[in-house]
């Protein structure tokens, strides 16, 4: 009965724990850079071709238009991707664009909101790609989870962006 008993006292203390994180984070940013030995225009411009996506994204399926049209403000879009035999979709909408220098959008899922702002700087043998993201849980669980994922959410960004450098280089 005590073995139980500590047993069920200690299994609340640790979902308490974890629910705690997502109560207390409720939403993390981070940062991803790469530098690219290509013009600003020639990054800009690989990293806007959304059919060159499954070639540094990886498990990307589709991009849908759901309104607007591609590079146009408040435009939105369905994109699709698959893991380990599962799709996921999220919409995006594009917040901000500004050719050669910025491309801001805010995406949602059933699981969380965020925001990736990617800024171009740089010259025409040069080009800096910073990145800034920001997560939010839908809910408390999912805030917790998403906490937990920082590190590998951030590390999966950097790969695909690595990927990305490979492909401005290449063209």
């Amino acid at each position: 009965m005590r073995f139980v008993k500590f047993t069920l006292v200690g299994l609340i203390g640790v979902t308490l724990t974890f629910m705690s994180l997502g109560f207390f984070h409720t939403s993390f940013q981070y940062e991803n850079t790469i530098e690219v030995a290509a013009s600003v225009e020639q990054s800009y411009k690989t990293f806007t071709n959304d059919s060159l996506n499954a070639e540094w994204l990886p498990g990307f399926i589709d991009v849908e238009v759901l309104s607007g049209a591609p590079l146009v403000p408040g435009s939105r879009f369905l994109i699709t991707f698959e893991q380990d035999g599962e799709r996921m979709s999220m919409v995006e909408v594009l917040r901000e664009v500004k050719e050669n220098e910025k491309f801001i959008v805010a995406m949602e899922t059933e699981i969380f909101t965020g925001k990736v702002a990617v800024y171009f700087e740089g010259d025409t043998q040069k080009s800096i790609v910073k990145v800034y993201t920001s997560i939010e849980g839908s809910t408390l669980f999912y805030r917790s989870m998403l906490y937990l994922l920082k590190g590998s959410l951030q590390k999966q960004s950097q790969l695909n962006y690595d990927l990305l450098k490979e492909l401005i280089e290449s063209n």
